[in-house]
């Protein structure tokens, strides 16, 4: 088993939505990003390629590459489940939180760990999402941008009956 763990951090900008974990969230504002800017998707891509030991999200889709420009963040995740699978390893578990004042995400949870359950090739039961507020403290409380963190357990494949 390799455990691994990421988080990512995006400034509110001017939009209508922010994209989490796949799913178009309307919002009053959008986020500052050279993709389009999914934390959850990008702390969960940190996350599978850290317990992989490949470095992070910007080494393998650096943001200084034009072909990324508000490219999709559901790529990068097919990229990182796709390295993962080619190094042996499936999810065991994904645990992702966002930490927003707004929006409200609770709604849009069972689409979101759709999403990410059919980019990882995994079962929702695996996946897991959950948010909280930083009780209106620090960049995040004043309602300046929004952050999620994510822990994965993957497995090798064929171990434990997998």
């Amino acid at each position: 088993m390799r455990i691994g763990q990421g988080v990512d951090v995006h400034a509110f900008g001017n939009g209508d939505h922010v994209m989490l974990a796949g799913v178009r969230v309307a919002h009053d504002r959008g986020v500052v990003a050279h993709s389009d800017g999914d934390v959850v998707i990008h702390a969960l891509c940190d996350a599978i390629l850290g317990a992989l030991a490949l470095g992070d999200i910007g080494r393998h889709f650096p943001p200084s590459d034009a072909r990324w420009a508000k490219a999709s963040s559901r790529h990068f995740l097919r990229h990182a489940a796709r390295l993962m699978r080619q190094r042996g390893y499936r999810i065991g578990n994904a645990d992702t939180t966002v930490l927003c004042e707004t929006p409200r995400i609770l709604p849009y949870v069972p689409f979101m760990r759709e999403n990410l359950a059919a980019d990882l090739e995994t079962e929702m039961e695996r996946i897991s999402i959950k948010a909280t507020t930083t009780e209106q403290l620090g960049f995040i409380g004043r309602g300046e941008g929004i952050a999620a963190q994510a822990c994965v357990l993957l497995e090798q494949k064929g171990e434990g009956g997998v």
